[in-house]
């Protein structure tokens, strides 16, 4: 699962910024190669597992990002500009703001609360590294600006799946910074989930899905002992 994680967190080359005067707007192509072979090796990748329902085709892509823009609660999402359906691209506008690790670490609670809202409305993200959240100071809202894996209804399987994302990305980032962090993830990550699973309207079925033996090994893979036991454990006892 490590080298699923690894191809999660790598630069998009599908991706451009392109300054229009003093605007910035950011260019999706999705047809472009390197985007195309991420998510047909991370989809192989898991085939075995059926973790997630991720999608390949550029097109799809596109109808999952656009449609999550415009429908997606809890999180913010950009502007879409323009839509060209021909060449499988988007323009959207450049979200200003952090995801820097202390920023995160102060917002914990809060991005719970944002993870539980969008997974009440029924959508999961499939992409939810720390590069795809960015927090806006001016408007004091937390961003989701990629959502190409995004789908709606989610199961809860695929909500437990973008809460192992997250947290996975969040723990290599806070390492990086600080090798000697991992003590004091255990806490973070228990703020984190008690946030969201305060208010979950999913807490029986996420219970229930924690419990089968693919998410237990998923979890296992993606975090680690202890830190995925503790995972499991506070999802299954969110429903007594």
């Amino acid at each position: 699962m490590r080298n699923i994680v690894d191809s999660i967190r790598e630069v998009h080359l599908q991706v451009k910024v392109v300054e229009l005067g003093d605007v910035r707007v950011v260019v999706k192509e999705y047809g472009r190669e390197p985007g195309i072979l991420k998510w047909a090796f991370i989809k192989a990748s898991t085939i075995p597992l059926q973790v997630y329902p991720f999608e390949v085709k550029p097109l799809n892509r596109l109808e999952r990002e656009v449609r999550a823009f415009k429908e997606l609660r809890g999180f913010s999402t950009p502007r879409v500009i323009l839509v060209d359906y021909r060449d499988a691209l988007i323009a959207r506008e450049f979200v200003e703001g952090t995801n820097d690790v202390e920023v995160v670490k102060k917002q914990l609670d809060r991005l719970g609360e944002v993870f539980s809202e969008t997974h009440n409305y029924g959508y999961s993200l499939g992409d939810t590294k720390l590069d795809n959240l960015v927090y806006s100071e001016r408007g004091d809202e937390w961003y989701v600006i990629d959502c190409e894996q995004a789908v709606s209804p989610a199961r809860p399987q695929a909500m437990i799946w973008d809460l192992l994302v997250f947290l996975t990305s969040y723990l290599f980032a806070t390492l990086e910074r600080n090798v000697f962090a991992l003590a004091g993830f255990r806490e973070q990550m228990s703020v984190f989930l008690r946030s969201y699973l305060e208010r979950s309207d999913n807490r029986v079925e996420i219970a229930s899905s924690a419990g089968t033996y693919l998410v237990k090994l998923v979890s296992s893979l993606m975090l680690p002992y202890p830190l995925s036991r503790a995972f499991i454990d506070a999802l299954r006892s969110s429903s007594t």
